[in-house]
């Protein structure tokens, strides 16, 4: 199952997406931190044999869009759907970026990986640094809040470079000080 959420503003479309029941809370997370809570989104849960008929996809071109995914269940016809998806709409001029989240490495994995790398525009493999790799994770609590981590900050910086206009102009405040933008 993939679930996926958007959220417009000024003719642009940002786009979190989570495959897997690791991703399922990093993504549920995401949603609920300040820079999402009060935004207008569009919310949905799709099995992987309707992604490519699901409304939540759309194919216009106009729209700039942003794809972030966050995977942690490599299945395989749920991967499947998803990349071609994303290749759909990397071709409507669509931008695209996933987190793998690996809790083994095998062949499964490694095959899994190559398929995302080559229909995203941008992977980012997380793990816990140290562990021996050929075992599943073990400290599962710790990984969580160090994928979430990253996986927040990596949303922010998509959804700020993606939907916000950074006009020259502009006020910014910092710790109830105004500056002006150069």
């Amino acid at each position: 199952m993939l679930h996926i959420s958007k959220i417009f503003r000024n003719g642009k479309e940002f786009n979190l997406m989570a495959s897997g029941a690791l991703a399922f809370k990093i993504y549920n997370k995401i949603l609920k931190e300040p820079v999402f809570e009060n935004l207008k989104i569009k919310s949905s849960s799709i099995l992987c044999d309707a992604i490519a008929t699901s409304p939540l996809f759309k194919a216009d071109p106009a729209v700039n869009s942003v794809y972030f995914a966050i995977v942690s269940d490599l299945d395989k016809e749920t991967n499947n759907a998803l990349c071609l998806r994303i290749g759909q709409e990397r071709m409507n001029n669509g931008y695209a970026v996933c987190e793998v989240i690996a809790m083994y490495y095998n062949e499964r994995y490694f095959r899994a990986v190559k398929q995302l790398r080559n229909n995203f525009d941008e992977l980012f493999e997380l793990n816990k640094p140290s562990v021996n790799q050929s075992k599943a994770l073990i400290y599962s609590e710790q990984q969580n809040c160090l994928l979430t981590d990253y996986s927040l900050t990596l949303a922010k910086i998509l959804y700020h470079t993606t939907l916000e206009d950074f006009n020259p102009g502009r006020v910014l405040k910092f710790e109830n000080q105004q500056v002006e933008a150069a």
